[in-house]
C-alpha cells in the first residue's frame, strides 16, 4: 500500500540517483521487475505481503529492495544509501496519504545471479496507519 510512497522519497534522492546514474526519463528504481534494457545498477522493489497485515492500530508491510550491479563495492554502496533513507530513527518517509511510523531492516541476503552479476536484497518492515 505504500509502495508508490516509499518509490517517490527514494527517486526524490540525490545522492542515490547519482549513484544510480538515473536520468529524468529512467530512474532505474523498477517495480517488481526490471527493463529488459536496464542498465546496471538498479533496484526492484517489491511487498512480499501485497496489501500488509493489520494489527489493532498500524497497517504492516514488508518491502524488498533488489540491488543488482557489476560488482560487490556498487550494491554495498547502494544498500548502505537505502538503509540510511529507510531507517526512521533518523528521518521521516513524507506521504500525503500514510503516517508512516516505523521503518526497519530485518534481513537480506546476497548472491550472483544467472549472469553473473552482484545482487543484494534487502528486507525493511513498515508500520503506518491511513492520515
Amino acid at each position: 500500500m505504500i509502495l508508490k510512497d516509499i518509490y517517490n522519497y527514494l527517486t526524490s534522492d540525490e545522492a542515490l540517483s547519482l549513484v544510480l546514474s538515473s536520468t529524468q526519463t529512467d530512474s532505474k528504481i523498477y517495480p517488481n521487475f526490471a527493463r529488459i534494457s536496464s542498465r546496471l545498477p538498479y533496484i526492484v522493489y517489491r511487498s512480499t505481503n501485497p496489501g500488509g497485515t493489520t494489527d489493532e492500530v498500524l497497517n504492516t508491510e514488508q518491502i524488498t529492495l533488489t540491488i543488482t550491479a557489476d560488482d560487490f563495492l556498487q550494491i554495498t554502496q547502494i544498500s548502505y544509501l537505502l538503509t540510511e533513507l529507510l531507517d526512521l530513527t533518523a528521518t521521516e518517509i513524507p506521504s500525503q496519504t500514510y503516517k508512516i511510523y516505523y521503518s526497519k531492516k530485518i534481513g537480506g541476503n546476497d548472491f550472483l545471479d544467472e549472469l553473473g552479476r552482484h545482487v543484494r536484497a534487502i528486507n525493511f518492515i513498515f508500520k503506518f496507519k491511513k492520515i
